[in-house]
Order: C-alpha cells, then sequence, then structure tokens
C-alpha cells in the first residue's frame, strides 16, 4: 500500500507532528512517502520531498509529479503550515485536487485573548477548517474537544478520536514501580521543559520531593537550567535518540509536564510516559480532568501508572495503524 503524507516539517532535529507521521507510516508497511511543507526543508529520508513554495499551484505541482491521484493523508496543523495560523495555500491546493483525502486534525483553530493577534486570525482559521473538513472524505483527531469543534461540518460522518502514540517506543512488559529507580525525568521540547523549569518549578520540586526522588534527568535540546529543585539535583543529559529516552523511561520512577490537563492526549510526552507506566505527574494552573489517568501529587502512584499504562494500550500505534487502514481504504 502507497501512502502519501503531507506533514508541516520532518526530523531531525526532533518534530513533534512529522516524528508521529514517521512511526505511523512504519506502521503502516508498504511505500511511505511524504510532501514537507516547509520549503525550507532539505533532509533526504523517509521518501520525502519538499513543496518548493506555499502556494497551491505548486502543492498541486507536487501532488501530479508523485503520481499520487488516489489517497492522501494530510496531518493538519495550522500553524506549521503558516506562521499566523492562516494556511490558505494548502486548504486551496487541496480543495482543487480530485483525489481521496484523509485529514487527521492535530490543530484546529487558536483561542487567545484579544491582545494577541491569533484572536482576531480566528474567524480565518475556523473557516479554513470548515473548508478542510468539508473537503475530507475521512476526519480523525487526537481529542474529543476537536470533534466537537468538527461535527458542525462533518455532515454526520464518522470523526475518529485518536489520542497521540509514543514516539520513543513502546515497550512489551514494564517494571512496577518498586523496581524503578527513585528518579524523576522531565522530557520534551524546549517549550514544555521551560514551563516546567520556570513558572512550575514549585511544583516539580514539590512533586519529586512527595514521591521522594533522588535526582531529576532532564532529556531534550539544552536550555538554562536551575541546578535542583526543592534540594533535589538536576542532571542534563541534552538530546537522546528514542531508544536511550525509552531505556531511561523504563528505570524511573516518575515523568513530568506543565501541560494543560485537557490537551495531553495529544501530547507525545505524556503518551510516553503512559507506554513505559511511568508515574505520569501534571501541573498547570486549570482544573484537573478527571477521565485522565494523571497525577497531580495525590493519590497512589503506583495506582495511577498502571491506569496509564492500560489507557494508553487502547490506542497504542499497532492499534492507531489498524484504524488509519481503515480510513485510508474506506
Amino acid at each position: 500500500m502507497r501512502i502519501l503524507q503531507i506533514v508541516p516539517h520532518l526530523p531531525p532535529p526532533y518534530e513533534g507532528v512529522g516524528t508521529y507521521a514517521v512511526a505511523l507510516a512504519g506502521a503502516l508497511g508498504g511505500e511511505a512517502r511524504f510532501l514537507v511543507g516547509d520549503p525550507a526543508w532539505t533532509g533526504e529520508r523517509y521518501g520525502a520531498r519538499a513543496i518548493p513554495a506555499r502556494t497551491a499551484a505548486d502543492l498541486l505541482a507536487a501532488l501530479e509529479e508523485t503520481g499520487e491521484g488516489g489517497t492522501v493523508l494530510l496531518h493538519y496543523a495550522n500553524y506549521g503550515y503558516q506562521r499566523r495560523g492562516d494556511p490558505a495555500w494548502l486548504v486551496e491546493g487541496l480543495t482543487c485536487w480530485h483525489g481521496r483525502l484523509v485529514t487527521l486534525f492535530h490543530e484546529i483553530w487558536a483561542s487567545s485573548p484579544p491582545w494577541r493577534s491569533s484572536f482576531w486570525l480566528r474567524p480565518t482559521q475556523r473557516r479554513l477548517a470548515a473548508r478542510l473538513a468539508r473537503r475530507s472524505e475521512a476526519l480523525a483527531t487526537t481529542l474529543d474537544i476537536y470533534a466537537g469543534m468538527l461535527r458542525p461540518w462533518s455532515a454526520g460522518r464518522e470523526i475518529a478520536v485518536l489520542p497521540v502514540f509514543s514516539t520513543v517506543g513502546e515497550p512489551v512488559a514494564v517494571p512496577a514501580s518498586d523496581e524503578r529507580a527513585r528518579r524523576l525525568v522531565v522530557f520534551g521540547g524546549a517549550g514544555v521543559r521551560s514551563r516546567a523549569y520556570g513558572r512550575f518549578l514549585p511544583a516539580l520540586a514539590r512533586a519529586a520531593g512527595k514521591i521522594e526522588v533522588e535526582e531529576i534527568w532532564d532529556i531534550g535540546p539544552p536550555l538554562p537550567l536551575p541546578a535542583e529543585a526543592g534540594g533535589i539535583p538536576i542532571r542534563p543529559l541534552g538530546l537522546l535518540p528514542a531508544g536511550e529516552v525509552s531505556e531511561i523511561l523504563l528505570g524511573a520512577a516518575a515523568g513530568f509536564l506543565a501541560y494543560p490537563p485537557a490537551f495531553l492526549p495529544k501530547s507525545t510526552i505524556f503518551a510516553a510516559y503512559c507506554a513505559h507506566g511511568v508515574l505520569p505527574i501534571c501541573a498547570w494552573d486549570r482544573h484537573p480532568v478527571d477521565h485522565l489517568p494523571y497525577s497531580t501529587g495525590e493519590g497512589d502512584p503506583s495506582e495511577i501508572a498502571a491506569a496509564a499504562r492500560g489507557w494508553y494500550e487502547g490506542h497504542s500505534l499497532e492499534r492507531q495503524a489498524e484504524r488509519f487502514q481503515e480510513l485510508l481504504q474506506a
């Protein structure tokens, strides 16, 4: 089965949507091919080519050159395709294209206060999402919230809700909580880790102290890091290959992230913690979400870690690949 995926970017370096798309391609099997929406992308991996310019004409020409007249899987993250989240060129090009389009909405439109430009661009972003949803033969997204946003334009079609999978591996078995080192991991990109060591540093210190870890290991792009949190030393490891990240998570007691709880199902960091049986600790200044298995500092750590692993298994990479096969071939 030949699957052409359209993505905003591809790794390296690590890039959330692109890394997800590459892992999905491997699970789907067959020939993996990609069109990259960033004209500056110059990689030579993954059977990929960059669209020369962000115009509808260039997108159509690139689709024609690939010989793709069948099915395309679009990974839609509007800010990935245009700096202000207004990728009219992408929606226009796909509206003019005549093949089968399956769209996975990683993002839809922004919510922000009036002093941010995204507040004023929200109507445009909403119109583009509506056009794309109507144009697509099949729809998927990562959050129930997003499915609700898309439903007015789905014409009664099912919208598959698929929380993201771990992009650093899915171990078959995981150690019990009492077999793990007294270590907490902070993992991810610069933005989410900057929040952990900035506004949420007190929450990190409280969480680490409560579960009595002896050290904090930081994994990700280099950042200015504090030496400790609540007296617990922080050890920077930098960027690591997925296999090494997986080994570290298998040995860690807990993982910390500062992220809006309602959006955890779209976080590959949260997915990685859950897949590896790590206690996921989430800090945020909003109300917790009851149906998701994570810790805010309360509850039995081993029970929460086990619940998180069980929750993850319902939408593992293998299960999602099966669902995408159905969407792509329907």
